[in-house]
C-alpha cells in the first residue's frame, strides 16, 4: 500500500511510503514516490497519536469514559487522564483502570487529594493534601505525567488562587509540568497566566467565556503573551463549555497556535459535540491549520510536554506505534462540526482514523 507519510520530525512535512508485511504478519514502512490514486483519497500514517487531555477513571469518576472506546478504538494510543484522580484516589487508576485497558494511559494528578468524585474538588482547603501529593507522585513516577488544576470560579469558590498556588508548589517540588483549566472568573485568568511558567499547559486556551485571553484581533493580551514568551504551552481541550471557533480560528490566522490538540472527552460530551479526538482535529484542520500541524499537535508535542517521546518506526521501517488516516472530503454519517458556543462549521476537509499500528500489529478502528 502507497501511503503517505506524516512524521513531524522527518525532513518534510509530507513524504511517501510504502506500507507492507512481513512473514510474520507485522506491518513495516518503506520509503516510495508517490503513486496517487484517482478512485480515493491518499492515506496517511505517522506517529501514534495522543489526547493531552481526556477523563478516562471509567466507573469511578462521574464523568468519566472507557478509556478504548476514546483511545484504540479512535485512533488514539496514549491518553493523558487530566486530574480525575487526586493523591487518594490514583490507585484505583493505576490498579484497575489501567490494567484492563489496551489503550496507553497516564495522568495530570489533581491536586484535589479525591480528584473527580465530585466536581468541586478544591473549594474547601481540607480537599488538599500537598505532602500526600508528592509522595503519590514519587510513588507512580511511571504513571503520573504532570499536576491538574482546575482554576475558575465554579470550582475553586473563595479558595481563589490558592489551588493553583500549591498545584504550582508540588509541580516545583516534583519537577513536572502544570496543567491549568482556564474559564469563569474568579480568579482572574490575567492573575492565573502570571503564577505559570516554561512546560506548563493552559487548557481550553480557546474558550469563548468572559475572560478570554485573547484580544478581538486575534493577538494575545498582554498577560498570555508574557505567559507564551516564557514557554508556557497552549492545549485546545474542547470539552462541553470550552471551544469557540471564532477565538481559535481568529488566533490561529494572527500567526497563534496551538501547542496540543485534546479533547476533554467526557460523558457529556462524546455523543456530540466532541465524539472523539479526529473530530476536534478536523475543527482546528478548518480554523487554518495545516494537515501536518495537526498531526504535530497529536503527537511529537503532546508526548515531549509528558516527557513521553517514543520513536514510532524503528531506521529499518518496523512499526513501533502509529495511526493510519485518511483526510476525506466527506464527513463521517452523523457528525456535526459544533463549537460549545453553538456554532456549526462545515469542514472541507475531514480527518477519520482508520487503524493503530503496535509493534507492526494492525487494529482497525472503530467506525461512528
Amino acid at each position: 500500500m502507497n501511503i503517505g507519510v506524516i512524521d513531524p520530525d522527518g525532513p518534510t512535512d509530507t513524504a511517501f511510503g510504502e506500507l507492507t508485511t512481513d512473514a510474520d504478519g507485522h506491518f513495516t514502512l518503506s520509503p516510495s514516490s508517490p503513486t496517487p490514486s484517482a478512485d480515493r483519497p491518499i492515506r496517511f500514517i505517522g506517529p501514534g497519536w495522543v489526547d493531552l487531555h481526556a477523563h478516562i477513571y471509567n466507573a469511578v469518576t462521574p464523568i468519566s469514559v472507557d478509556p478504548d472506546r476514546v483511545g484504540l478504538d479512535d485512533g488514539v494510543h496514549l491518553l493523558a487522564d487530566a486530574g480525575s484522580a487526586g493523591a487518594f484516589t490514583l490507585p484505583g487508576l493505576i490498579e484497575y483502570v489501567k490494567p484492563r485497558a489496551q489503550s496507553q494511559i497516564r495522568s495530570w494528578i489533581n491536586i484535589g487529594s479525591h480528584g473527580l468524585v465530585h466536581l468541586r474538588e478544591t473549594s474547601q482547603a481540607s480537599f488538599i493534601d500537598v505532602d500526600a501529593t508528592i509522595a503519590a507522585i514519587e510513588g507512580s513516577r511511571d504513571t503520573v505525567c504532570g499536576v491538574k488544576v482546575r482554576s475558575s470560579g465554579a470550582i475553586v469558590g473563595d479558595m481563589g488562587l490558592q489551588p493553583l498556588q500549591l498545584a504550582r508548589l508540588v509541580a516545583r517540588e516534583t519537577g513536572l509540568p502544570l496543567m491549568v483549566h482556564i474559564g469563569e472568573a474568579p480568579p482572574l485568568i490575567d492573575d492565573v497566566l502570571d503564577l505559570l511558567d516554561a512546560g506548563d499547559v493552559v487548557t481550553h486556551c480557546f474558550h469563548g467565556k468572559t475572560g478570554t485571553p485573547w484580544q478581538p484581533d486575534g493577538t494575545p493580551a498582554r498577560p498570555l503573551a508574557r505567559a507564551l514568551d516564557r514557554g508556557v504551552l497552549l492545549d485546545v481541550g474542547h470539552g462541553a463549555a470550552s471551544f469557540s471557533h471564532g477565538v481559535a480560528r481568529r488566533a490561529i490566522t494572527a500567526g497563534f497556535t496551538p501547542s496540543s490538540i485534546s479533547t476533554d472527552i467526557h460523558i457529556r460530551n462524546v455523543a456530540g459535540p466532541v465524539y472523539n479526538l479526529a473530530t476536534v482535529m478536523t475543527k482546528l484542520l478548518d480554523c487554518g491549520l495545516s494537515v501536518a500541524d495537526v498531526i504535530a499537535a497529536v503527537t511529537t508535542t503532546p508526548r515531549r510536554t509528558i516527557a513521553a517521546d517514543t520513536p514510532w518506526r524503528t531506521p529499518e521501517g518496523a512499526l513501533l506505534h502509529a495511526t493510519v488516516f485518511d483526510v476525506l472530503e466527506d464527513a463521517p454519517a452523523s457528525r456535526q462540526y459544533r463549537d460549545t458556543d453553538d456554532v456549526t462549521a462545515d469542514p472541507s476537509q475531514h480527518i477519520v482514523p482508520v487503524a493503530t499500528i503496535i509493534d507492526g500489529v494492525w487494529r482497525d478502528c472503530v467506525r461512528r
